[in-house]
C-alpha cells in the first residue's frame, strides 16, 4: 500500500491514498483510455514551443528522439517539423492511434519502465509523463531511458514539486518530488543535470502547480 504519512499537494495542502500501486497504475491507465478524446482535445493546442526549442538546442541536427508519454502528438509533430525523427511511446492505446494521426510519427503503444531501447536516441523529451509512475518504478524508470541514449544523449524531464503521493478525484496518480530527489535519482540512473528550472503553467497562476524541469545529459 502506499504511504499516507507526510502526503503533500505540489501547493502543500495535504493529500491522502490508500490505494496499492498496481490500483493506482490501472486506474491512471483507465483515466486516459476512457478521457482519450477530451485529454487531446485539452492539451494538443497547448503552447509549449519555449520549452521545445530550449530542449533542442542540445541535440544535433537530425536527431532520433524519443517522446515517452507522448499523449496528442503536439510534440512529436514540433520535432518532426524541425527535421528530427521522432518515435512517440504511451500507455493509452487510444492515445497512441491519436498522436500517429496527428503528428505523422510512428507511434507505439509501450509503457516507459518497461522499454527495451538500447543505445538508439540522441534526445528524450518526457513531459509530465514520469510523475505518474509509482515511486518506486521511477529509478527504475530512468534507467530505462538513459540505457535508450546514445552516449551523450540528452533527458527532458517534467514533473511536479511536493511530497508523497495521491490519487487525484480523476483517478490518476500523481508523485510529487524535490529537486534533491530529482538530482539524486538522475545521478544514479547515469545522468549529469545540464539545466534546471521550475515554472508554472502561466506567471500569474499562483495556485497552479510548480513543475520542476530538467535537461539531462548521459555521463
Amino acid at each position: 500500500m502506499m504511504s499516507e504519512d507526510n502526503l503533500k499537494g505540489p501547493n502543500g495542502e495535504d493529500v491522502r491514498s490508500s490505494v496499492s500501486q498496481d490500483a493506482a497504475v490501472s486506474s491512471t491507465d483507465r483515466f486516459y483510455e476512457d478521457h482519450a478524446v477530451e485529454y487531446f482535445s485539452g492539451t494538443s493546442g497547448a503552447q509549449t514551443q519555449f520549452v521545445l526549442d530550449r530542449f533542442l538546442s542540445h541535440l544535433p541536427a537530425n536527431a532520433a528522439i524519443l517522446d515517452a508519454g507522448c499523449g496528442s502528438g503536439r510534440d512529436l509533430k514540433f520535432f518532426l517539423s524541425r527535421g528530427h525523427c521522432a518515435l512517440g511511446i504511451d500507455a493509452s492505446t487510444a492515445l497512441v492511434q491519436m498522436a500517429a494521426q496527428h503528428s505523422g510519427a510512428p507511434c507505439e503503444v509501450a509503457r516507459i519502465e518497461s522499454i527495451s531501447y538500447e543505445d538508439r536516441f540522441d534526445g528524450i523529451w518526457a513531459c509530465a509523463s514520469l510523475l505518474h509512475l509509482p515511486r518506486d518504478a521511477f529509478r527504475p524508470a530512468l534507467r530505462c531511458l538513459t540505457r535508450a541514449l546514445k552516449r551523450g544523449g540528452t533527458l527532458f524531464m517534467a514533473v511536479q514539486e511536493g511530497q508523497g503521493e495521491a490519487i487525484l478525484p480523476d483517478g490518476r496518480l500523481y508523485v510529487y518530488y524535490s529537486e534533491d530527489d530529482i538530482r539524486r535519482s538522475l545521478d544514479a540512473a547515469g545522468l549529469a543535470v545540464n539545466e534546471l528550472w521550475a515554472s508554472r503553467n502561466s506567471a500569474d497562476a499562483v495556485h497552479q502547480p510548480v513543475w520542476i524541469n530538467v535537461i539531462a545529459t548521459v555521463r
